[in-house]
């Protein structure tokens, strides 16, 4: 019986861990659903993390809010602004792009949370991490297709996106060994519910029922998200789970085709699957025996 447990909770990890992806790629699509209801992205994102935002309250007052202190502020701070100027940016990026060309770029992370922490941590960069890093930018170059002058404005804003999740990821995972996860979550929707609200009041839309159900559907799938990417670093380690973060850009590339008719070139595809194998090998390397950065949910 001993023997098998560790299979069972690597299954678990697994499981939860695309199903979590599935939801964040439905996020991606309630944003796009939203617009073409006549909706703007800046109260759109807004209405998406109240919504996210009244459940982690929700969650937080079931433990009489024992857990909204955390013991590093300006991390979680710095976690929270990150991440929600990283989607604005993302979701600013699917109305210049493809849907599926932004979430790709926006997955580049893993290529640069190296680079981020060598830049922060102080940590050295092993070869076989900068070659993942050079395949992915190989592919992201693919995708980009830069012309003869110079590189689309959605591309660029796909790819800071990407570096400011890269940022985001980094301070989340030393958050994660002194916070739980109500914890992240709290000061995570907080943030990004006060960082949108100027949005929100300037962009303030009033669309059909069904611009606002999306809207707030974004928000209760990023808490379902979360949620599950929480339970999965309880069952595997993150560099197990690292290389299935990609099929958020595979979930998403389906949808975008079959929602939205858009199907990607040869050159998008094959840029996906080197900046994918890229991705992997820097950050399968960069979290090897990186404690300070691994997961430690709680």
């Amino acid at each position: 019986m001993d023997s098998k447990a560790p299979e069972q909770s690597l299954a678990k990890g697994i499981i939860s861990a695309l199903t979590g992806l599935f939801f964040l790629s439905l996020i991606a699509v309630c944003v796009k659903l939203a617009g073409k209801t006549g909706a703007k992205l800046g109260w759109i994102v807004f209405m998406q993390y109240l919504a996210a935002f009244g459940l982690s309250l929700a969650l937080s007052g079931r433990d009489k809010f024992r857990n909204i202190k955390p013991a590093n502020y300006k991390l979680e701070i710095l976690r929270g602004s990150a991440g929600v100027i990283s989607f604005l940016l993302f979701a600013a990026a699917m109305t210049e792009i493809p849907m599926v060309d932004a979430s790709l770029l926006q997955n580049t992370a893993p290529i640069f949370i190296p680079i981020i922490g060598l830049i922060w941590l102080k940590d050295v960069v092993e070869k076989r991490i900068w070659l993942g890093i050079l395949i992915g930018f190989i592919g992201i170059i693919l995708i980009i297709k830069p012309d003869g002058n110079v590189f689309k404005i959605g591309d660029l804003i796909g790819l800071a996106s990407g570096i400011l999740l890269a940022i985001s990821y980094v301070a989340m995972r030393i958050i994660t060994r002194s916070d739980g996860f109500k914890t992240i979550l709290f000061y995570f929707s907080l943030s990004a519910m006060i960082l949108s609200l100027p949005l929100g009041i300037i962009y303030w839309s009033n669309p059909p029922i069904e611009g606002w159900l999306y809207s707030l559907a974004g928000g209760v799938l990023l808490v379902a998200y979360l949620n599950m990417q929480q339970y999965s670093y309880k069952h595997t380690e993150a560099s197990k789970l690292s290389p299935f973060n990609y099929f958020v850009v595979i979930y998403i590339g389906l949808l975008d085709w079959w929602l939205f008719g858009h199907v990607p070139d040869v050159l998008t595809i094959i840029g996906i699957a080197i900046v994918s194998i890229g991705g992997i090998l820097a950050i399968i390397h960069h979290e090897k025996d990186k404690k300070e950065i691994k997961h430690s949910w709680h």
